[in-house]
């Protein structure tokens, strides 16, 4: 007697082709979900890779909010018995000597000078020469820029020259402009021994900061010092890798898993879809097995093996696939970046939590086909042979449900989107009947009499059919969403950019602005007003949890530059001003945890403090993740005193010689000048170059859909082997059989691209109405988007259309008719 388990093979392999793009479906959705959960882990992984490089293993730093502090101040703890190493460093602005013609905004470069180049608070990966205290290490982007090989000397203007000694990959501490334009607005970046870089400019016993590594956890220390700098310019902190600041990835990952959710479904029902009419085509089979003395467990316990076969075979060709795929999405994903990022593909536990859900969701998509062929009666199903019809009562029923449903177009929840994709399944085949009689004319004058049999067939199967392109919908809705949010991004950011930038430029210094130097920019024509903008950096807290996090806090005031927006600006800047209190942008405020009114903790420069939080504010610095407070505050019990940032506002005649001029007049400690266009252009870039990775998997939504599409067609014709067969007997040749499946399949496929546009509309006018989304997305089709979605939604269709309708063409006709 054959096993149950050879019984479920044969039954899933007796159609081949069916066999075959049912698997294939699984293999895409297992595949699908496999590489967005590495991309997750390994974009998560990247990110906490460069932050922790830029740490290294330093515990605390102390830094300055002036330009430099002696050496003499910190010299203690160099010989203190707790710490178990120390790096000094300096940074100096300068500039290239270079042959080209190049700008000084353009030559403009930092250099830090540290005391050990090999030390265990740096980490610098060397790509070639090595970390020897003698000579300049440049980041890969600017030894290529400037034609630098080992062993080549650099030169600095009015400072010197030095051989190179190391090239290394990219890292936040010298993270460096890859082209000339982008170094108009950032600074180039290098590393160089310390003692050289004091003996270059005459600053002796100065330093910028200081990093240091404990034997231990060195708090006794650290409130030592505290206590030591109290009344210094230099302050400690607690070293914290945090990449929110830097890093604002959220929306990535929500577009991970919304990808690989939506995959998982298309083919979980693409797997419901072949099981369940499986069960239908079976239940002689079943009832005859049952009134042999079979049970119903042991009817449903045959249906599970075949589909947890089905299930095995997808998920280990599909996880394998998955992890290539993953490899490939990283580096289109990473090319986005502006930044040349290595990174090591985490795939061990994505790919074990893929398998298990490759395992399990077509099993779970199946469950009620399972029951469903245990239940099969015997007496019903020996005396009935035809499947009964909907009738209009039901009919009626659904459409009144799917209204219903699409009623939630009017409620601001998150469950709208459930309840608006229920609808648009619930309502398709009604959708499907009015393309279908809407096209009718059409088909008819393209295929003739076979697109006539087209329409009847397909209302033949109404419900199947009408799935199948709901699905299609529901994967193109999805997507156009996704691109809309794409295409509405740069403007919403760019508007909430200029709305809390706080000027039209903001001019950074490595020293603190004077007075003399505010009233000289005041001074140029093309500045109507100098604002000067404090930022205490960085500052680490603690969540309401107690895990340590770092950002930057700004001195704000009523009278002051906008830096942030709220409904109640005004009731809020008059309640800072009155007491120790903070304001949390939004997603600082999220990753705090706690309710206004309660208090956050803060190691400032003045030791260690608690502030109430009064608010959350919307703000485009560091995209929401720092805190304002009014200025008197910071100056007098947070303890920073200096600007090192200016807002200027500039009038309409302000052109690139604007920044040609404060370069000429302040270069000597000028680090950056940055327009509000140039703060934009970089925060929008990254989402705009997310388009291109969605206009790809949007196409591979719609091939997953496809196979859907081939394998109901295909199920379709299987069906009706004897009505073809009668059909070819009649007369009907092969050419009219092939245009009457691909009419199907084009039917199918235009109800699905007109439902998912008309579908994706709706869900677009929703959240362009939320006010969770508070204006990001506006109403808008991308244009883009719905082009290759109808190109690729039709043109799939009739792929899968036509191979479905290779099969019946070739059907032989005297075995049809005996099938029959």
């Amino acid at each position: 007697m054959l096993s149950i388990w050879r019984i479920s093979w044969r039954n899933i392999t007796q159609n081949k082709k069916r066999f075959f793009l049912t698997l294939l479906a699984i293999i895409l959705g297992t595949s699908f979900v496999t590489s967005m959960l590495i991309a997750d882990k390994t974009t998560n992984d990247v990110f906490d890779y460069y932050e922790q490089m830029y740490v290294a293993n330093a515990d605390y730093w102390i830094l300055s909010d002036e330009h430099t502090y002696s050496e003499k101040l910190v010299s203690s703890i160099q010989d203190h018995p707790s710490v178990k190493d120390v790096l000094l460093a300096l940074d100096k602005q300068a500039f290239f000597e270079l042959d080209d013609d190049h700008s000084l905004n353009e030559r403009s470069v930092r250099i830090t000078g540290v005391s050990d180049q090999n030390s265990s608070l740096l980490e610098l990966p060397v790509i070639e020469g090595s970390l020897d205290n003698e000579g300049v290490i440049l980041p890969a982007p600017v030894a290529e820029l400037l034609g630098k090989g080992v062993g080549d000397t650099v030169r600095f203007a009015d400072m010197g020259e030095a051989k190179v000694s190391a090239i290394v990959e990219y890292t936040q501490l010298l993270a460096s402009p890859s082209d000339w334009e982008g170094a108009e607005s950032t600074s180039f970046r290098v590393m160089a021994p310390l003692e050289q870089l004091r003996e270059w400019t005459g600053m002796d016993d100065a330093v910028s900061y200081v990093r240091y590594q404990t034997n231990g956890d060195g708090d006794i220390l650290f409130q030592s010092l505290q206590e030591e700098l109290h009344d210094n310019s230099a302050y400690v902190q607690p070293v914290v890798a945090d990449t929110l600041q830097s890093n604002d990835i959220e929306g990535l990952y929500t577009f991970f898993y919304l990808i690989g959710v939506l995959a998982m479904f298309i083919s979980g029902f693409i797997v419901f879809n072949m099981i369940y009419t499986s069960v239908m085509e079976r239940k002689k089979e079943f009832a005859i097995m049952k009134s042999l003395g079979y049970v119903q467990s042991t009817v449903s316990k045959l249906i599970l093996m075949e589909i947890s076969l089905l299930a095995l075979i997808g998920t280990v060709i599909g996880v394998p696939l998955g992890i290539w795929l993953g490899d490939i999405f990283m580096q289109a994903l990473l090319s986005v970046f502006k930044f040349d990022m290595v990174y090591s593909l985490n795939w061990i536990e994505p790919a074990i939590i893929a398998a298990i859900i490759g395992c399990l969701f077509p099993i779970v998509f199946s469950l009620f086909p399972i029951y469903y062929a245990g239940k099969t009666s015997i007496l019903l199903t020996l005396k009935t042979a035809n499947q009964p019809q909907p009738s209009s009562r039901q009919s009626i029923i659904r459409a009144i449900i799917g209204l219903s449903l699409l009623g939630f177009v009017f409620v601001d929840h998150p469950i709208s989107y459930l309840a608006i994709t229920a609808s648009i399944i619930i309502l398709f085949p009604f959708l499907l009947i009015a393309v279908t009689y809407v096209l009718r004319p059409i088909l008819q004058f393209l295929f003739q009499y076979a697109g006539l049999m087209a329409v009847k067939n397909l209302l033949g199967q109404l419900n199947r059919n009408a799935n199948t392109a709901a699905i299609l919908a529901v994967g193109i809705s999805v997507m156009l969403l996704l691109g809309a949010a794409v295409e509405s991004a740069p403007e919403a950011l760019g508007k909430e950019i200029r709305n809390t930038y706080g000027g039209d430029v903001k001019v950074t210094s490595e020293a603190p602005w004077s007075a003399e130097d505010q009233a000289k920019l005041a001074a140029y024509e093309s500045v109507t007003a100098v604002e000067p903008l404090m930022e205490a950096t960085p500052i680490t807290w603690e969540t309401i949890n107690g895990g340590s996090r770092q950002f930057s806090v700004f001195a704000v005031s009523e009278d002051g530059p906008s830096l942030f927006e709220h409904p109640e600006e005004k009731d809020l800047y008059k309640e800072l001003g009155q007491k120790r209190a903070v304001l949390l942008g939004n997603r600082a405020f999220d990753e705090w945890g706690g309710r206004i009114g309660q208090r956050i903790q803060m190691n400032t420069p003045s030791g260690e403090q608690e502030f109430e939080v009064i608010g959350a504010v919307k703000t485009a610095h560091y995209t929401g993740y720092a805190a304002f407070m009014d200025e008197k505050y910071l100056r007098n019990e947070f303890g920073w005193t200096h600007p090192f940032d200016l807002l200027l506002s500039v009038n309409n005649a302000a052109n690139d010689s604007l920044r040609d001029q404060l370069w000429n007049d302040f270069g000597a400690h000028l680090g950056k000048v940055q327009t509000v266009d140039d703060e934009i252009e970089s925060t929008v870039s990254a989402v705009t170059g997310m388009n291109e990775l969605l206009l790809v998997m949007l196409v591979f939504v719609i091939g997953l859909a496809s196979i859907g599409t081939a394998n109901t067609l295909l199920m379709n014709t299987l069906e009706r082997i004897y009505e073809i067969g009668t059909m070819r007997a009649l007369g009907f040749t092969k050419p009219q059989v092939i245009k009457m499946i691909v009419a199907e399949g084009m039917l199918i496929g235009l109800s699905g691209v007109i439902g998912g546009i008309a579908a994706g509309t709706i869900l677009i006018y929703v959240t362009s109405k939320s006010e969770f989304m508070e204006g990001f997305l506006t109403f808008q089709l991308p244009v883009s988007n719905v082009i290759l979605a109808m190109i690729s939604g039709v043109l799939l269709s009739l792929c899968a259309a036509w191979t479905s309708s290779r099969s019946a063409s070739n059907m032989d006709i005297p075995s049809s008719l005996k099938e029959g």
